[in-house]
């Protein structure tokens, strides 16, 4: 059930060195990609990097927030092409977001690493880095970096809360 795994979801920085299956991974991109989209427009792409040399150069991208990535045995950017809708920083965000939650159901664990603005350790804007490293030229930009992988180890549960200080109808 849906709630299940939303409870169960956690960002995961520590995976075990066991390979993700890629027909496996191309399945869920593609359920990842049903999700709501400007038009039908569908801006939304993958890079996935599965190469350990590619990794390890993501993971000294920052000095802290992206060290860990080298333990993921493959990392999706999420790049959509901003000429063909003007939502696509929403649409990149569902897509990733769908993405995590079908990881879970299928046993796998991620984290969401957020690189559309910002300067890499080296102080080049990230989206220089994803041009001169990947390939990701205009129109297409990079919204986030999803680590995939088998955790190591456990973590607990989100647990259920009261959201009614939160909900507003009406008038807030």
């Amino acid at each position: 059930m849906l709630k299940d795994i939303i409870l169960k979801r956690r960002s995961v920085r520590k995976y075990k060195d066991k390979e993700v299956d890629r027909e496996k991974l191309e399945e869920l991109l593609m359920y990842a990609s049903m999700g709501p989209s400007n038009g039908n427009s569908h801006p939304v792409e993958f890079i996935v990097v599965d190469d350990k040399e590619k990794i390890e150069e993501l993971s000294n991208m920052d000095s802290f927030a992206t060290l860990y990535l080298k333990e993921a045995p493959v990392i999706v950017i999420v790049i959509a092409n901003t000429d063909i809708c003007k939502t696509w920083v929403e649409e990149a965000s569902l897509t990733a977001a769908y993405l995590q939650l079908l990881l879970e159901d299928e046993g796998l664990s991620s984290s969401w690493i957020n690189v559309k603005e910002g300067n890499t350790a080296g102080k080049i804007s990230y989206e220089e880095y994803f041009a001169e490293n990947f390939g990701v030229k205009k129109p297409y930009r990079a919204q986030c970096l999803i680590p995939i992988g088998y955790k190591k180890s456990g973590t607990k549960d989100h647990e259920e809360f009261d959201v009614s200080s939160k909900v507003h109808y009406n008038n807030f």
